[in-house]
Parts: structure tokens; C-alpha cells; sequence
């Protein structure tokens, strides 16, 4: 899987779905495809993993997806 052609695929997926994306679902669990449905969802939208081919990830951290990180940690408790 190559990473650098995340960016040729949300243009395709954003061209086909015709709007913004609202909900993305990454059934397989790789960095490729969870980069891809981060990059893919609007901001504001949800990206529901599930499943998980691998045991560890890394993703880029996207605007979105440091949005939810900052919220999550300051709701916790330490």
C-alpha cells in the first residue's frame, strides 16, 4: 500500500459521493486506509473503524482528528 496516493483517493471518493462526507467506515484497519477515511471525512464528521488488520497505527494527525484528540484529553481525568 502506498501512502502517497491517499490524496488522489479522497478526490476520487469526495468526486463520488457528490458532498461532503458526514460518516467514513474503514472495514479494514490499515494507515493507509484510516488515512484515507480521515482525510476523506468533513470536518466535524465521524470516522468509525472497524476492523483492525494490524496491531499498531499511524496515521498523519489530520485538523480533524487533533480536534477530537484535544477534546478527549481534556475530558479525562489524570
Amino acid at each position: 500500500m502506498i501512502l502517497q496516493d491517499v490524496d488522489e483517493e479522497v478526490i476520487k471518493i469526495q468526486n463520488a459521493m457528490g458532498s461532503g462526507i458526514d460518516v467514513s467506515f474503514n472495514c479494514v484497519g490499515y494507515n493507509k486506509t484510516m488515512t484515507t477515511a480521515l482525510n476523506a471525512t468533513q470536518s466535524g464528521g465521524k470516522v468509525c473503524l472497524i476492523g483492525l488488520a494490524l496491531t499498531e497505527m499511524t496515521v498523519p494527525l489530520t485538523p480533524s482528528a487533533a480536534r477530537y484528540a484535544i477534546s478527549y484529553c481534556q475530558g479525562t481525568r489524570h
